[in-house]
């Protein structure tokens, strides 16, 4: 079920938290990490920016 729900997320353009956080503690294992929510903030902030996300 957990396969499935982060395949459906990647389809949907979702992030995957848990993905992020075994990359984080196998590439960078001295950094913190950041809770779900400051991960979450973080990709709306990149994906989004300061910018409309439509033309009109």
């Amino acid at each position: 079920m957990a396969r499935w729900l982060a395949a459906v997320r990647r389809v949907a353009g979702m992030p995957d938290y848990a993905a992020y956080l075994e990359h984080r503690r196998h590439h960078h294992p001295g950094e913190a990490l950041p809770t779900e929510r400051e991960y979450y903030a973080e990709y709306v902030a990149a994906r989004y920016g300061d910018s409309p996300t439509r033309c009109c």
